[in-house]
């Protein structure tokens, strides 16, 4: 029982030096860029990628995309969204804004002609100038014909980290100028489904399990109608530098972006995090039986009668390689369950604790001496 409670107390106490730690990056300022890097890590970044390396991702039968990067006239893409209707989809996803009129008044007549004929169609907008939670965004960015017309739109913004610049959420409503607006994928999802996706200020994880999205050339649209009917059409530019974002898979297209936050919905298969006492308790264990099979082994070896055999199997080259082993194990059961449910675990406070436990150990023991060492005193002077 003794040496359980001493486990308890290691256990804190390489959990209190590891809150000193992240109190100072968080707070010293020449630390902030470091910090904010670490917040934005992910256990999920390496389980995306573990995935994308053990063999080809499957290919979406819902979401087909079809690439519009060399297309910069109004009238060609009225021409190629009109070619995407007629072959049938069930909903059509426009990742551009077409902001104010241009010169040529004929290709602005035709792309609005064409938006108005569209029911099927989710037209993207801009929300910009946040204001506070209760009021949201004040300020928003349409396409010059959604005045006059009677179109589907929906905002396609995507938060992104302060210093990784990283995408991993989607969200299924803002509030804009107190109200809550519908996202570009509630309302591609409400027309897919002919049910009233709900419009909710909340963000979900995207997730990035690799898939490929097939890619359709614009002038390839009725070869390829196969592939469109019945399903999700993203029009969007797949190659255009600009509109290139950071996510766990590393750079890919707006786009494709958009692809990956729909099959989500699709799939409900969005990212799960246990809350923070669940986290922490699970944090908690692993440290504590980290501690436990640690101090076990070492007992176990330092009762081996050979010198050889003590020294070998004590040194510090083979604990490490067996904690770097153990570290590993844990990753992959994480690996494991996120793959089965989507439910990520944060073991990232676990992670670092854990190498703590030896100061920890040793300052324990050392206040254990002063303690017993005290009290021998008290008793002699008695």
């Amino acid at each position: 029982m003794n040496k359980f409670i001493k486990g308890l107390c290691v256990t804190a106490l390489a959990f209190c030096a590891l809150a000193v730690m992240v109190t100072l990056a968080l707070n010293l300022s020449f630390l902030n860029p470091v910090s904010q890097a670490v917040r934005d890590f992910s256990l999920t970044d390496i389980y995306y990628n573990a995935l994308k390396e053990s063999g080809e991702a499957d290919t979406s039968r819902v979401i087909t995309i079809v690439d519009m990067t060399q297309l910069y006239d109004r009238g060609e893409i009225a021409d190629v969204l009109e070619a995407i209707n007629q072959c049938e989809p069930r909903a059509i996803g426009v990742d551009v804004v077409f902001e104010g009129l241009r010169d040529d008044s004929l290709a602005d007549r035709r792309i609005a002609d064409v938006a108005s004929a569209s029911h099927t169609t989710v037209f993207s907008y801009k929300l910009l100038d946040y204001l506070n939670d209760e009021i949201g965004y004040t300020k928003s960015v349409h396409s010059f014909f959604t005045d006059t017309a009677a179109v589907h739109e929906g905002f396609t913004n995507m938060e992104r980290k302060l210093y990784g610049g990283m995408k991993r959420q989607l969200s299924l409503g803002k509030k804009y100028e107190g109200e809550v607006c519908a996202s570009f994928f509630t309302e591609v999802m409400r027309i897919y489904t002919g049910e009233d996706f709900p419009a909710e200020n909340r963000d979900l994880d995207i997730n990035f399990s690799p898939r490929t999205f097939r890619v359709i050339p614009a002038d390839s649209v009725f070869e390829n109608a196969e592939y469109l009917k019945d399903g999700i059409v993203l029009l969007g530019a797949m190659y255009e530098e600009g509109d290139m974002h950071y996510t766990p898979l590393g750079k890919i297209a707006g786009t494709e972006l958009l692809a990956y936050a729909l099959q989500t919905l699709l799939e409900q298969s969005e990212v799960r995090h246990p809350n923070t006492l669940v986290t922490f308790l699970a944090s908690f264990l692993i440290v504590l039986f980290t501690y436990m099979w640690r101090n076990a082994y070492l007992r176990w070896a330092k009762s081996r009668k050979s010198e050889v055999r003590r020294f070998f199997l004590t040194t510090t080259f083979l604990m490490g390689l067996m904690m770097s082993a153990w570290m590993a194990f844990l990753g992959w059961i994480g690996f494991i369950v996120f793959c089965l449910t989507h439910i990520s675990f944060n073991l990232g406070w676990g992670f670092g604790a854990i190498p703590f436990l030896g100061g920890a150990k040793e300052f324990y023991e050392m206040i254990e001496t002063y303690k017993n060492t005290k009290k021998n005193k008290q008793n002699q002077e008695l």
